[in-house]
C-alpha cells in the first residue's frame, strides 16, 4: 500500500468541495488527473471513500476514516517545511477559521494585509458557527480558530482575543432615535433577529431578557448583512455587536439606542491544539491579528 501526501490532499479538496470538478480548479490540476489520483488512493485502500449524488459526492463512513488521518499528515508535513525554511521570510500554509462576525469584518481584512507582507504565506480562511471552528480545529482540518466563547473541547488551548461592545440598534429614521428607551418600550418593537441556532443568538436573547426586554414580535433572517438592511429602513430593533455596525453608525446610516443597565460585551478567543507546539507561522499570524485592534 502507497499512499502519498499529494493524494491525500486530493482527497480533502473533494471532501471539502464535494465535486471532482471543483476540487481540481481550486488545486490547479486537471479533472483526469483529479479523479485518477482518487481512484488510486481508493486502490489502495481498497475502499470506496465518497458516495455520489445528486449534488455530488459525499464522503461515507470510509473517508469518515481516513479523514483525521489526512489532516494530521498534512499538518505534520507542512510543520516540516516550517521548521527546515532558512531566512527570514515566512512560508507554508495555514488554515485559519473564524466565527462570522469576526471573520467577516475583521480577519477579512487582516489577511490581506499580512498577505502583502509575507507573500509566501498561502492562507485559508473558513468562516462558520463557533463552535464548527472549534471542532475544525480540534480535528486537525484547522490549524487555528478565533471563535466568540471559551471551547468547550479538552485538546484546545485559548487566549483571549478582542473583546466587542453589543449594542441595541435601529435605523435613523426610526421615531425610537427621538425617545427615552425604556424595557417597555423596547419589548413593544418588531424585533429582527439571527433565524441560525447559535451562541450568539441565544447569548443575545438572554441578555435582553436580563435587562427585562420581551421579543413579542420577532422577525427572523439567517444574515447579517440582511438583518442591517432591514433595520435600516426604519423599521425594527435588533441586538448587534459593534464591530458589524461601526461603519454605519459612522455614516449615520443606523443608530444606538441607549437602555440604562445595558452595558454587555462580547469576548474572542483564539485556540488552537494543545497537544502539538504552535509553528512560527500561526505564532506571526496569531500576533498581526492581535496587533492595532481596538478594544469597544
Amino acid at each position: 500500500m502507497k499512499i502519498t501526501l499529494k493524494q491525500l490532499t486530493i482527497f480533502k479538496a473533494i471532501h471539502e468541495y464535494g465535486q471532482i470538478s471543483k476540487a481540481a480548479k481550486q488545486l490547479h490540476m486537471s479533472i483526469p488527473a483529479v479523479s485518477m489520483a482518487l481512484k488510486e488512493l481508493e486502490g489502495s485502500l481498497g475502499s470506496r471513500l465518497f458516495e455520489r449524488g445528486s449534488n455530488g459526492l459525499t464522503i461515507n463512513d470510509n473517508g469518515a476514516v481516513i479523514l483525521p488521518y489526512a489532516n494530521e499528515m498534512l499538518s505534520k508535513s507542512q510543520q516540516l517545511e516550517e521548521i527546515f525554511n532558512t531566512g527570514n521570510n515566512i512560508r507554508g500554509t495555514i488554515r485559519v477559521g473564524c466565527s462570522k462576525t469576526a471573520g467577516n469584518y475583521i480577519l477579512s481584512r487582516r489577511i490581506p494585509l499580512f498577505k502583502k507582507q509575507n507573500p509566501s504565506v498561502d492562507i485559508k480562511l473558513t468562516i462558520g458557527h463557533s463552535l464548527d471552528i472549534e471542532k475544525m480545529v480540534s480535528e486537525k482540518a484547522l490549524d487555528l480558530g478565533f471563535v466568540d466563547a471559551k471551547p468547550g473541547l479538552n485538546n484546545l488551548q485559548h487566549q483571549p482575543w478582542i473583546k466587542d461592545k453589543l449594542c441595541i440598534v435601529t435605523g435613523k429614521n426610526n421615531p425610537l432615535v427621538s425617545e427615552t428607551i425604556t424595557p417597555e418600550l423596547l419589548s413593544k418593537q418588531l424585533w429582527v433577529t439571527d433565524e441560525t441556532v447559535s451562541v450568539s443568538r441565544i447569548r443575545n436573547i438572554q441578555l435582553l431578557k436580563s435587562a427585562k426586554v420581551s421579543i413579542k414580535n420577532e422577525l427572523t433572517m439567517n444574515t447579517m448583512g440582511a438583518i442591517k438592511r432591514a433595520i435600516g429602513t426604519g423599521v425594527g430593533v435588533s441586538v448587534l455587536p459593534y464591530i458589524a455596525i461601526k461603519e454605519e453608525i459612522l455614516r449615520g446610516e443606523l443608530h444606538e439606542l441607549q437602555l440604562d443597565n445595558w452595558d454587555f460585551h462580547r469576548r474572542y478567543w483564539s485556540i488552537v491544539r494543545s497537544d502539538e507546539p504552535t509553528s512560527k507561522l500561526i505564532a506571526e499570524f496569531t500576533e498581526f491579528c492581535n496587533e492595532n485592534q481596538t478594544i469597544v
